[in-house]
């Protein structure tokens, strides 16, 4: 029992050490096991992330004065540098690639390419630019429901990195995403399903409307997995990253539309 935990704690530190800035210093052993438990705890870093930034958006708005543009301002750098930028770079990324109409092989070598080309610089300026918007035209009609939402997007966003992870094939042999091939298991995707539906139950009890932000990252989900398999014939760790940024803003885009 103390080992599994102690596999539970390792693979939550591992998350947490991949997905966030968090400072966590602590020399990880990566294993089979740690990869599976690193996995699993990927929507808890998004319920953390996302309390974190309700609770953020609750106090600001109920106890300060300050203006709905500087808010968002604030909300966008925050989640940026709780992730580190990293799945940003994805996106960057995988949009150079894909607009390079080269072969796959071409677009994959593209995406090893550290420098950040013209059309990468263009998605970043498209996917933050229209989250702002959404995020800033979401605060003049917020809810009280609003700070439900707020933690629902960023917890469905890390559910979305997963499910990518254990329903996609990898584009390359090694790298980041490979890395995460052990956990492609049953045990797993059940995992994954008891989030997925607790979260569906947990909306239906406490805000109904709320539950088509899931339907709305079911159907990101499905749309990017085919476009990510057509371009690449399958994931890699820079598609993983971009998957989640594109589905974030669309969710706030979902959100702005049900509150219209």
């Amino acid at each position: 029992m103390k080992h599994k935990l102690r596999i539970w704690v390792d693979g939550t530190m591992l998350a947490f050490q991949l997905l966030t800035t968090v400072p966590i210093r602590k020399q990880i052993e990566w294993d089979d096991e740690r990869a599976k438990a690193s996995v699993s705890a990927y929507p808890l870093v998004g319920l953390i992330l996302g309390t974190l930034m309700a609770l953020q958006w609750f106090i600001f708005t109920e106890y300060t004065s300050i203006s709905p543009f500087v808010l968002v301002g604030w909300l966008l750098t925050f989640s940026i540098l709780f992730s580190g930028g990293l799945h940003l770079d994805g996106w960057a990324d995988f949009h150079d690639a894909v607009f390079s109409r080269r072969s796959r092989e071409q677009k994959l070598e593209i995406m090893k390419d550290p420098r950040v080309g013209t059309f990468g610089v263009l998605a970043l300026l498209f996917v933050v630019g229209w989250r702002f918007i959404f995020m800033l035209e979401i605060v003049k009609v917020a809810t009280p429901s609003t700070v439900l939402a707020v933690i629902v997007i960023y917890t469905l966003v890390r559910l979305m990195l997963g499910w990518q992870v254990l329903q996609s094939k990898f584009a390359r042999a090694e790298g980041m995403a490979a890395a995460l091939q052990p956990a492609k298991t049953k045990v797993m995707v059940i995992i994954y399903l008891i989030w997925t539906i607790g979260l569906a139950l947990l909306l239906l009890v406490v805000s109904p409307s709320l539950i088509s932000l899931l339907l709305a990252a079911v159907f990101f989900l499905v749309i990017w997995k085919k476009w990510v398999n057509d371009q690449l014939a399958g994931i890699t760790g820079d598609t993983i990253g971009a998957g989640a940024e594109g589905g974030e803003t669309f969710l706030w885009g979902i959100l702005w539309f049900l509150l219209l």
